[in-house]
């Protein structure tokens, strides 16, 4: 390390003093076998703070630890249970020492196997990977606090230093400081350093090329199964990039390093200093500025600032609107992304499913990233739309100079932005954070009257939901005869009804209630296109096959609507096209295959949009697709139950829709797709445009004057931050020495 990130590393330690410590340390040694799937260890722990009598802690049941300090007392609380076939979960054993007066470290030696089995994850949550507790493979290693492979004390946040011996041709990867890497004899040899107080201790190792670049004071780092400098330089640049613009939005980076690590099966995770991500994950292209920038920013929110989870996690929604939905303000589609949240909370989430944010511990399902992701996102802009730019970054900056490694709630969080606002947002956290549900607006009676040298502009804006209203702010858009941009207001609606009156300048032609969608509420299935996630997110669906299709393709439609019945929560009937003598209108409807013959319907369904049916080819959106070349999927909505979709499925082989299934979650703010070959890849995505939105309505003219309904253009709006700009350093391959070659 050099001189100056050894001032830094110092000045950060400096301020660690004034916020949290540790109260245990651990030093350990350890040593894995990835062949045996064991690994052997040697750790001394040290408690601060009073001084304890006796220490209870956890670990893994088939790890054995033998006492190594005469004068402490090591006993059994409860000896924990293994997994088995049938029940794939473990608990830990339990362990009591009683340390002597004036003791305040002791000594364990422990070892054994840890294998445990993957586990799918949720196939309606399109995130869903495989999960498993902790392994030790040949392939890799994965170890953290749900291993319980080191001893765990609860509540207390730690300090570490770790000793690693590891196969040749291996890499570590944990917290903190990587002090050494050495190859010596039949083994590598490998110190790590955290000094900074830690909820639980990683431990991730593979086979590994890795890649290093300096990114101010924080070194940058990419660990790949098979040497890539290319990929690993786009990684490298955008650390340097990201960690450029979030210490300058929030504070300093957390951090020694960051490093992306790639995982030996599909995985999304982000721990302190590193993400252990799935090999094709890292190499999808949009990765780079999509989810590693969120990875990125968790060292701030989440492993910077540690998350009161009894009381709600905060932290993956704010992280979600500094990180994914600032990338796309940065681009000009803030207001396209805030309306995919809204669309996946209206599609997925169901009153009788809905919960406070008090609630939301981590994402399983649609619903629970619906609510725990995107209606957190959406208090943290509505947030900053109150507030206005500037006290909201200083709410941000005082959060995470607080509470930087200390555990903060929701409470906290509104503590520090009251401050920042300078006036009390109890009533605004209570009603986003303690309550479930969202408000739902209506907009009728839109007239407007000429007084004096201008109009007044008339309307009546009521929330329509079944609960108690909400106190919102509510952004208008106004269209003026020959005037361009919009005229834009906010009005406050906390009460069923209000009646909107407002003085204009000029004609109005048209008025838009919340037409960038800054307010978190259910929407009206009109302000939205027909989507997968409607589809796919009704309480019951209905599946209809083909009668007429070939044999091989009409079993591959059974199969696919099979895998549906098992691996989704809804109920799901499945009957044949010469079943049915009409589609019913209480559930959600797919029509699978280029032989269906209720395709008629999905026509009528989409008269106002640019779709064509032609039998053995559509054409969608100008794009001509054949049934021999590819997969469609469309969505559509009939007038007389716009609450359920009614979507098409259809695959030229029966090859193509094993893949098609699974890619189907990823794929749910959109209307319609393409797909070509057994893969399937797909060529076209897009959203059918919304036509006849309730809360956009033309203005009528008290004096008779017909008006046109048009397209409400709005100012563009400046980002939270603006881009930062690329760097162009390049990456260089280390030996086992950790030294450039």
């Amino acid at each position: 390390m050099s001189s100056i990130r050894n001032l830094v590393g110092l000045i950060c330690l400096l301020c660690l003093s004034a916020h949290a410590r540790a109260a245990v340390h651990h030093a350990i040694e350890a040593t894995i076998s990835p062949e045996r799937g064991r690994i052997e260890v040697t750790d001394t722990i040290s408690i601060s703070g009073s001084q304890p009598r006796e220490l209870v802690f956890a670990l893994h049941p088939g790890l054995a630890p033998v006492l190594q300090s005469p004068d402490a007392v090591l006993s059994v609380i409860d000896s924990g249970s293994t997994a088995t076939a049938t029940s794939p979960a473990f608990r830990p054993a339990q362990y009591r020492v009683e340390l002597p007066a004036g003791r305040h470290r002791f000594t364990l030696h422990y070892g054994g196997r840890i294998r445990h089995a993957f586990q799918p994850g949720g196939a309606e949550y399109a995130g869903g990977f495989r999960t498993t507790p902790g392994t030790i493979t040949a392939q890799g290693v994965f170890l953290s606090a749900s291993s319980d492979w080191y001893p765990q004390v609860a509540d207390e946040l730690l300090t570490f230093d770790l000793t690693l011996s590891l196969p040749p041709g291996w890499y570590g990867m944990s917290q903190g400081e990587r002090l050494a890497h050495a190859t010596g004899g039949k083994q590598v040899r490998e110190r790590w350093h955290c000094d900074r107080p830690q909820q639980e201790i990683y431990l991730v190792a593979g086979p590994y090329t890795e890649y290093a670049q300096t990114a101010g004071a924080v070194q940058a780092m990419v660990l790949l199964h098979r040497p890539d400098p290319a990929l690993a330089q786009k990684y490298l640049d955008a650390t340097a990039e990201y960690v450029g613009l979030y210490s300058k939005l929030i504070g300093p980076y957390p951090y020694t390093k960051f490093a992306l690590v790639e995982n030996f099966w599909e995985s999304g995770y982000g721990m302190p200093s590193f993400t252990l991500l799935g090999p094709t994950v890292i190499r999808l292209p949009f990765i780079v500025h999509s989810s590693y920038p969120h990875e990125i920013l968790h060292n701030w929110w989440g492993n910077g600032v540690y998350v009161d989870y009894d009381h709600g996690n905060w932290a993956e929604g704010l992280t979600s609107y500094l990180a994914d939905h600032l990338l796309e303000e940065q681009r000009g589609r803030g207001a396209a992304y805030r309306r995919n949240i809204l669309q996946k909370y209206t599609d997925y989430v169901r009153r009788q499913q809905d919960f406070p944010l008090t609630e939301f511990r981590s994402r399983h399902s649609a619903v629970t990233e619906s609510v725990g992701y995107g209606k957190t996102l959406m208090l943290f802009h509505m947030l900053r739309r109150e507030l206005g730019d500037a006290r909201f970054i200083r709410g941000l900056r005082a959060l995470y100079k607080e509470y930087r490694f200390r555990v903060a709630g929701f409470r906290d969080v509104q503590r520090v932005f009251s401050a920042a606002a300078g006036r009390p947002l109890d009533h605004f956290f209570r009603q986003w954070v303690q309550r479930r549900g969202a408000p739902q607006l209506r907009l009728s009676q839109v007239h407007a009257s000429r007084q004096g040298n201008g109009y007044r502009l008339t309307a009546v804006l009521e929330q329509v939901q079944r609960e108690d209203p909400y106190d919102l702010q509510v952004p208008l858009a106004i269209r003026l005869e020959g005037r361009q941009p919009a005229q834009e207001s906010v009005v406050r609606l906390a009460a069923r009804r209000r009646e909107i009156d407002l003085d204009l300048p000029a004609r109005p032609l048209q008025l838009a209630v919340d037409p960038r969608f800054d307010v978190f509420r259910r929407l009206d299935r009109n302000e939205i296109p027909p989507a997968i996630s409607q589809a796919l997110g009704d309480a019951r669906l209905l599946i209809v096959l083909p009668d007429a299709a070939p044999p091989a393709l009409g079993n591959a439609y059974r199969a696919l609507a099979r895998d549906w019945q098992h691996t989704r929560s809804q109920q799901i009937e499945v009957v044949t096209d010469r079943e049915l003598e009409h589609l019913p209108g209480d559930r959600g409807v797919w029509l699978f295959g280029w032989d269906n013959r209720f395709r008629p319907v999905l026509r009528q369904a989409l008269a106002d949009v640019d779709y064509v049916d032609q039998g053995n080819r559509v054409r969608i959106a100008g794009t001509r697709l054949n049934r021999d070349e590819h997969a469609v999927v469309v969505l559509g909505r009939r007038a007389e139950s716009p609450d359920h979709a009614l979507g098409w499925l259809a695959a030229g082989q029966a090859a193509a829709l094993p893949g098609l299934g699974r890619k189907l979650p990823h794929y749910g703010k959109y209307s319609y797709l393409a797909f070509t070959g057994a893969a399937p890849d797909n060529v076209l995505k897009g959203q059918w445009p919304v036509v006849h939105s309730p809360l956009s309505k033309a203005v009528v003219q008290d004096d008779g004057v017909p008006v046109v309904p048009g397209t409400i253009r709005l100012a563009p709006r400046s980002p939270l931050v603006a881009p930062a700009p690329a760097t162009s350093r390049r990456a260089h391959p280390r030996d086992q020495t950790g030294e450039p070659l």
